[in-house]
């Protein structure tokens, strides 16, 4: 078979095209091991974005509230403390 002609295609399409064909080449192994390191980079790229979103904890504050609720004393709020320290 001769050279497909490319002079049809754009810059970045070219560059699509051969990762599709680098990706067709591959073994069913190579296949895999090339999807699950993508997913897992996506993964932690996603996680690390959630965690700088995400607000910081007061956990004074927090624990000022709940201390106002009646039955919840000195021991409950220090144990409420050390699992709010844990999320951290």
């Amino acid at each position: 078979m001769g050279k497909t002609r490319s002079c049809r295609r754009t810059e970045d399409e070219n560059k699509i095209h051969d990762k599709a064909v680098k990706m067709r080449k591959m073994t069913d192994e190579q296949l895999v091991h090339y999807v699950e390191d993508r997913v897992e980079k996506a993964r932690s790229e996603g996680f690390n974005q959630g965690k700088k979103a995400a607000p910081a904890i007061d956990t004074d504050k927090i624990l000022e509230k709940i201390g106002t609720i009646k039955g919840i004393g000195a021991v409950k709020l220090q144990e409420i403390k050390g699992i709010l320290e844990q999320c951290k």
